[in-house]
């Protein structure tokens, strides 16, 4: 790139929070991956997902400098919108980068202030106009959807879809004529060091996620019911809805003797490939991800995965790696489980082995990153 491109940053949440998801470590390995080629300046919440004290470690309504970004972490309330609108008037940036769709706060704020400062807008929808994602809430997120469309805000906007699947989504919702770019995210370059022989008596499964009804753990536990070996099903994450979380309660007390559910807390970033490798398959049939981190350190910590064929992640039985099974067919699921847990331990030690294997090649490569790189020339030079 002949000069560095200056991109303001609008995201929701981001280090040290880590309940926020995704988008998080979304937005790291995209400061890591490419803040030597480009300047990067972030507006964030002051405080982690659910919270009600901000941080402690930072200092708050100011900047301050973490890794390859300039970070201010802006008061909730009007002060925010107040800190966040003095910003972005300053116009010492080229471009502006939304890293979601729905958010009043993070997106739809600095998209209206930037497009009456007559700024460039790339915005990046995170997921959240999937099939999946939509049907939650989804009288409220199509109004939104048709007066954002009325009121022209997908006109001289630039948007970012992870996958060819995210740009189909992008398309549906707002119009074959938008603009949308394809640049993957970024994964973790993190892999296991020691792959554990697995114990022949109990399949230990796991899923780590926020506790929302996206993320679809009720429907992991429902198929459980029809699981016929033991198996343990351990659960990482914040319980964001505290009702969805009671109604899987009520799932777990009524599922047979053979199979134990726990919910462990919450994983730090840095405990969540170490903590899978300890596992012998990731169990996760969410409901829609634009990427799915925790699926990309699920494949890093070597753990064959059973998931929906709702992400990007397709084909997975083909090489090896695990299975992509439809939502509407739960025996499927069921099945494959009872599969795993009579797999003899050489024969899963060896698909262990290959899904590593595949996640050194696949998470080696710079492809992401370069895309990363051309989206924001892309974005920066386009009249």
């Amino acid at each position: 790139m002949d000069e560095k491109v200056n991109v303001f940053v609008f995201s929701p949440f981001y280090i040290p929070g880590y309940k926020g998801g995704g988008p998080i470590k979304t937005m790291k390995n995209l400061f890591d991956k490419t803040g030597s080629d480009i300047d990067y300046k972030l507006i964030t919440s002051d405080r982690d997902f659910g919270d009600v004290s901000p941080y402690a470690s930072v200092t708050c309504g100011a900047w301050n400098k973490v890794g390859n970004a300039l970070v201010f972490y802006a008061q909730p309330g009007k002060v925010g919108y107040v800190q966040a609108f003095r910003e972005l008037r300053e116009n010492n940036y080229d471009l502006v980068y939304l890293n979601s769709f729905f958010s009043p706060r993070f997106s739809l704020f600095p998209l209206l202030a930037t497009k009456i400062l007559r700024g460039k807008v790339l915005l990046a929808p995170r997921g959240e106009l999937s099939e999946g994602a939509l049907s939650i809430k989804s009288f409220k997120k199509r109004v939104f959807i048709t007066f954002f469309k009325l009121l022209g805000f997908h006109r001289n906007t630039i948007f970012q879809a992870s996958t060819d699947y995210e740009k189909e989504d992008v398309l549906r919702n707002l119009g074959e004529g938008v603009d949308v770019y394809v640049a993957e995210n970024i994964g973790t370059q993190e892999l296991a060091q020691h792959l554990q022989e697995r114990i022949p008596d109990t399949l230990k499964a796991v899923f780590v996620s926020r506790i929302s009804p996206k993320k679809n753990l009720l429907t992991a536990l429902e198929i459980l019911h029809n699981v016929k070996h033991p198996l343990e099903y351990d659960i990482f994450g914040p319980i964001e809805d505290v009702g969805y979380w009671q109604q899987c309660e009520k799932v777990i007390a009524s599922l047979p003797s053979h199979i134990k559910v726990i919910h462990k807390g919450s994983l730090s970033p840095d405990e969540v490939v170490n903590t899978l490798s300890n596992y012998d398959v990731f169990f996760f049939p969410t409901m829609g991800e634009n990427y799915g981190h925790v699926i990309a350190e699920a494949l890093c910590a070597a753990l064959p995965i059973v998931i929906a064929d709702t992400t990007p992640w397709r084909n997975l039985q083909q090489q090896g790696i695990g299975w992509d099974l439809p939502l509407n067919n739960p025996e499927a699921f069921s099945f494959v489980l009872d599969e795993l847990a009579t797999m003899p331990p050489d024969q899963h030690h060896k698909m262990r082995e290959n899904v590593l294997a595949w996640a050194k090649n696949k998470f080696s490569q710079r492809d992401a990153i370069e895309a990363n790189i051309a989206m924001f020339k892309y974005a920066y030079e386009k009249k």
